[in-house]
């Protein structure tokens, strides 16, 4: 399932969210201009920034060209009278290696900070916006194996939760003191979707393990909140995950916990999950 990274508020100490490795670097582009605000865990070190993660990813590399140069090194010394042992080598070593982590960590985040953002992960339905290409699949070369089906039913492919009355509604914004909006936007949408991390990954082990094959992919889900909070509906948009016992798994984990309410009836959205 890869790795993920923790972020907390530095001054709260308050969990933000938590990201795998192509996450994190979505956030660290969106939060560019306020990222001293947030700290980092992950391998149980605390205050990682952007940089050290990738200077920590390609720690081996710095090391080979590191050793590399020591080698050189050794073969001029070795062509020339020397008076006493030197340490320069590894002087040079250590000199050699720092550098090189400086210089690709900056050009890392050069790199990332100023690359187009062309994959969204949230789309929001319920707002007037252009439809954001979702990733596109390889085309399939056989006949693909789905994962384990059952007998479809109406609800796997249109809404059918009802959204609850406008008293319902009024009780549940009352008790709301602050950061009431009209509706999630789709860092707010994120935040609350990474909470299914967890489940997914119980589910597709679950799955694995009764011999469910051919889960890994890309999981496009249709999901409609209600303004309270409740999850109405969760379709999955994708012949291979639809009316299957993996996507019933992550549906009744995601319908299991509340959204942040929001100030409208309701608010519809796709989302997706990389496996």
């Amino acid at each position: 399932m890869g790795t993920y990274f923790k972020v907390y508020h530095k001054r709260s100490r308050e969990l933000v969210a938590t990201f795998n490795e192509k996450q994190i670097v979505d956030f660290c582009i969106s939060n560019k201009e306020s990222i001293k605000k947030y700290i980092f865990e992950t391998g149980g070190q605390k205050d990682i920034m952007e940089w050290e993660v990738f200077a920590l990813k390609y720690a081996p590399l710095f090391v080979q060209k590191a050793k590399e140069r020591e080698d050189k090194e050794r073969q001029v010394s070795e062509s020339v009278e020397i008076e006493e042992p030197s340490k320069l080598p590894w002087l040079l070593l250590v000199g050699v290696a720092g550098l090189v982590v400086a210089i690709v960590a900056g050009a890392a985040i050069y790199y990332y900070m100023t690359r187009a953002d062309s994959v969204r992960r949230v789309h929001d339905l319920s707002a007037p916006a252009e439809e954001t290409p979702k990733p596109a699949e390889p085309a399939p070369t056989a006949t693909p194996v789905l994962p384990a089906k059952r007998d479809p039913i109406p609800g796997d492919t249109a809404f059918s939760g009802k959204v609850p009355d406008d008293k319902t509604l009024s009780a549940a914004w009352s008790k709301v003191k602050k950061g009431l909006t009209a509706s999630l936007a789709p860092m707010d949408i994120k935040e609350e979707m990474d909470k299914y991390l967890p489940a997914l990954e119980t589910c597709f082990k679950e799955r694995a393990q009764a011999g469910d094959r051919n889960l890994r992919g890309t999981v496009n889900m249709k999901i409609r909140v209600a303004g309270d909070g409740t999850v109405l509906d969760v379709l999955f948009t994708d012949d291979k995950y639809r009316s299957t016992l993996f996507s019933d798994c992550i549906g009744k984990a995601i319908k299991g916990q509340k959204f942040r309410p929001f100030k409208s009836k309701e608010q519809v959205f796709t989302y997706y999950y990389e496996l």
